[in-house]
């Protein structure tokens, strides 16, 4: 029987072919071998320290989605259920300060806060609205502390319910003044929202 030469080289370039693909195949086994040995018994895990985050530094170029930080979508925002923070180290007047602040930053400031953005026409998600009452709720208990550091000693023994009002005040109106100020921004670049 006679062989076609065209199939005999055709059968060598298939043969040579699987030869070369047998050679690829060993050198993958080997490989992940390797691997498998290199790979340590105990799986080692990532620790993230302290991430701290400065809202005024932040710019974000697209906002697509919902972002809901320990709220639940669909909802009413619990907004009566913001407290300011608690904090160790504070003086019993630093304290008696955030008590005070806190019918302000619960009930006034969401109702507030909508206000401006209507004022300034400015379309404010229920979701951005939480951010920034959270993010002000984290600056108060520095902000008391400034403004009673501010007082001299024989006033901080003094201080009465005027000098509370008027320290209490002046943060609301920071408060107020920062929210203005923060939706002129974003009524001027809507894209760094």
């Amino acid at each position: 029987m006679h062989v076609h030469p065209y199939i005999i080289e055709r059968l060598n370039r298939l043969e040579q072919k699987v030869d070369y693909q047998m050679e690829q195949v060993a050198q993958i086994i080997s490989l992940l071998q390797q691997l498998n040995e290199e790979e340590p018994t105990e799986k080692k895990q990532a620790t993230v320290d302290t991430i701290e985050y400065h809202f005024e530094q932040l710019k974000i170029e697209t906002l697509e989605g919902t972002l809901n930080i320990g709220l639940t979508p669909h909802r009413d925002l619990p907004f009566e259920q913001l407290d300011l923070p608690k904090q160790q180290g504070l003086t019993e007047m630093e304290q008696n300060a955030l008590k005070e602040l806190e019918p302000f930053m619960r009930e006034e400031l969401p109702k507030k806060i909508d206000t401006i953005a209507s004022e300034h026409s400015v379309e404010l998600t229920d979701e951005w609205k939480t951010l920034l009452i959270q993010d002000v709720h984290k600056q108060i208990p520095k902000r008391v502390k400034e403004y009673l550091n501010t007082m001299s000693p024989n006033d901080r023994m003094t201080v009465g319910s005027d000098s509370f009002s008027y320290i209490t005040n002046h943060i609301r109106k920071e408060i107020l003044s920062g929210i203005k100020d923060h939706m002129l921004k974003i009524k001027e670049h809507p894209d760094e929202r």
